[in-house]
């Protein structure tokens, strides 16, 4: 039986001078950044270089984050999935060479990724399950595996609260007070600047002043993105499926303004197009029942059933072009 000092040893060397690399879903996710900040926390932030990017470039971002290092590190790989073959053989090269790779989501594209593929990997640690949010499932994992990572500090289980208001709100159950304002103040603040404050922040997730500048400012960029998407929206009956299909302009905080636009319709699809990051995104009036995973898979997006995302090729330049041929059919008529 291994004493208490030989535990504490054991800890030591498992973790004795890692770095880690963490790349997770951002830069406006709470969910992401928490999940960043769960390594931030437990590594240090001096140890820790945190990459926040959208899932249609993870594994570009893989590659990018890891290639041409000196020596292995830990990677961490949160609330994000690859869709690659080539990045499995990739990440398999990289456990190979001495990485330790750990893996974190709760999206339908990792829930589906066949266990021996990932086993094939040589992973050191992963979890993919939608019974929480990546933070809380990232979390979770990091308490309870001392075998792997030794044991979590203190920085990390001070932590809970704010890991907890994460998966409220990104599951939108919003039952705990106070997930969709931090949700907001996240989203304000934006990638490093986000994962900084919640690395830092303390147990009872007490704002900061930069925190409370980030949320009044947030609150007043929602309205605004809210009204945006009320003077853009277009509908659309379609009687054959018995849904409406409702499109509209915002600029940032998807999903709060399509629970507003989505309360003026039932059965409802919305697709946003977010100015801030070009992007559209999926959600659905609570009634409706359409899978928009799969909706957005045809689309090459992907995420939830009740919230996901797209991006499309064609877009870039479109109402450019439109603009540019109805001017010139008037000049045709000056």
């Amino acid at each position: 039986m291994e004493s208490k000092v030989d535990v504490q040893e054991q800890e030591k060397t498992l973790n004795k001078g890692r770095t880690a690399i963490v790349i997770s879903h951002g830069p406006y996710c709470l969910d992401g950044i928490a999940s960043a900040a769960c390594v931030g926390r437990f590594y240090g932030e001096v140890n820790v270089t945190p990459f926040f990017t959208h899932p249609s470039n993870v594994d570009r971002v893989i590659k990018e984050a890891t290639q041409n290092l000196k020596k292995p590190q830990d990677l961490w790989i949160a609330d994000i999935t690859w869709k690659n073959p080539e990045t499995d053989m990739y990440l398999k090269q990289l456990a190979k060479d001495g990485w330790r790779i750990f893996w974190a989501d709760h999206h339908a594209i990792a829930i589906e990724k066949r266990e021996r593929d990932v086993k094939e990997i040589g992973l050191t640690g992963w979890v993919a399950s939608d019974k929480y949010s990546a933070a809380r499932l990232l979390f979770d994992y990091m308490v309870s595996h001392e075998d792997k990572i030794g044991k979590a500090n203190q920085e990390l289980l001070e932590f809970e609260k704010a890991v907890l208001l994460a998966d409220d709100n990104d599951r939108w159950i919003h039952n705990i007070s106070g997930s969709r304002e931090l949700a907001l103040t996240i989203a304000a603040l934006s990638g490093m600047d986000a994962y900084h404050e919640l690395v830092h922040i303390d147990s009872n997730v007490n704002y900061s002043p930069k925190m409370r500048d980030a949320y009044r400012k947030a609150s007043q960029e929602l309205s605004e993105s809210i009204s945006l998407a009320y003077r853009t929206k277009v509908d659309k009956k379609v009687d054959a499926l018995g849904i409406n299909i409702v499109a509209a302009l915002c600029n940032g905080f998807t999903s709060e303004v399509a629970d507003t636009l989505g309360k003026d319709f039932k059965n409802a699809i919305l697709v946003l197009f977010n100015l801030k990051d070009q992007r559209f995104s999926l959600r659905r009036s609570p009634e409706c029942n359409i899978n928009l995973d799969r909706l957005a898979r045809q689309l090459g997006g992907g995420g939830h059933p009740a919230a996901a995302g797209f991006d499309l090729i064609e877009k870039s330049g479109h109402f450019q072009r439109y603009l540019i041929g109805r001017i010139e059919e008037t000049l045709k008529k000056l």
